[in-house]
């Protein structure tokens, strides 16, 4: 055989053997369908569990949830997103289960009340006709979804809440009408100018009536830069997001951030948006692995701190403390190690 029908034929075989492999997939959620009675529908649910969620090396885990609007649209990019942000040793969050909620008719979902408007386009034709289903809506994601994902998996008791658009509308209804719902609420780019900003009326009812937010309650809203974008369709959004600003800032009463990205427009705004809400909502969970090998009490310390500030208590993870351990071990820090070897059999027995 001549070197070149060798070449083809050795090419050939690593070819074959290759293709009679089982290739092993990369997933990064589940579906699921669930049957509301409430909304006479049957609803496309996807779930995206941590990397550690099944890792029998660790003991079982509960985990926040995040509740995504527009799943369709958001739940690829946002479950990458959330698992680098949540990874050690420099995790800027826990990890946490993501919830994509596919859309059915998304304008009657979102919206708070019944309300049309003329398109910009043509003024012949009118939009959202079909609107004002959000308590509706609400009640599915409390009533039904929630047990659902409580039944089916291993949750800690801190939800977020996250929307754009009209998502970002409905997520800012939520906190104004059931507050307790979540603990988190992210409104990127809301469409506050819904119905002659109705929903800024209601934001200074709410303040009226309570004087201030319930504690532990936290609300990052993104703006994008709309003006440039198109002045006429756009600018109803900006002076409605900027006036609720005003208000919400003025009552001090949330742990609150409001972010205007300059070199973003309305369609993609939420990516940046969520980032960086991420960010914010869990800004104190992050902890200085370097500084715990002279103060390992700090790691505890920290934990409290932010414990108190979010409501709900938060432990190390177990994968959190191997990693402590493991940099604690190769850096000669025995009397450190020796601590977290401590403080991880306490908070994870050992399996058996």
């Amino acid at each position: 055989m001549n070197s070149r029908f060798k070449f083809l034929y050795l090419n050939l075989l690593l070819l074959f053997s290759l293709s009679g492999k089982a290739q092993e997939k990369i997933t990064i959620g589940e579906k699921q369908i669930i049957s509301s009675t409430i909304l006479n529908e049957k609803r496309e649910i996807w779930i995206h569990l941590p990397k550690t969620y099944n890792d029998p090396g660790i003991n079982p885990a509960k985990y926040p949830v995040i509740y995504l609007l527009d799943g369709e649209i958001n739940f690829d990019y946002y479950t990458g997103m959330s698992d680098f942000l949540a990874k050690p040793p420099y995790a800027d969050m826990p990890e946490c289960i993501v919830v994509g909620i596919k859309n059915t008719e998304r304008t009657r979902d979102l919206t708070p009340t019944k309300s049309q408007k003329k398109s910009p386009v043509n003024p012949d034709v009118v939009l959202f006709s079909d609107s004002g289903g959000s308590e509706n809506f609400v009640r599915f994601l409390q009533e039904e979804l929630k047990p659902f994902i409580s039944k089916n998996y291993r949750t800690q008791n801190y939800s977020v809440l996250a929307g754009h658009s009209f998502g970002g509308l409905f997520a800012v209804n939520v906190l104004l009408t059931h507050p307790e719902y979540f603990n988190a609420y992210v409104a990127n780019d809301p469409s506050l100018w819904w119905d002659q900003k109705v929903l800024i009326s209601k934001t200074k009812e709410y303040l009226e009536k309570n004087k201030k937010f319930p504690m532990h309650k936290t609300l990052y809203v993104s703006q994008a830069n709309n003006e440039e974008q198109n002045k006429n369709w756009n600018s109803d959004m900006t002076h409605a997001i900027e006036e609720f600003k005003e208000i919400i800032e003025k009552s001090g009463s949330l742990n609150y951030k409001h972010h205007f990205f300059e070199d973003e427009v309305h369609g993609t705004v939420s990516y940046p948006g969520n980032y960086d809400a991420m960010k914010f909502i869990f800004k104190g969970f992050r902890t200085d692995i370097k500084k715990l090998s002279e103060n390992p009490k700090l790691l505890e310390e920290d934990y409290a701190r932010f414990s108190e500030k979010a409501g709900t208590v938060f432990s190390p993870s177990e994968t959190y403390l191997n990693t402590i351990l493991k940099f604690m071990k190769n850096n000669g820090f025995k009397e450190s190690e020796n601590y977290f070897l401590n403080l991880k059999n306490r908070l994870y027995p050992k399996i058996k």
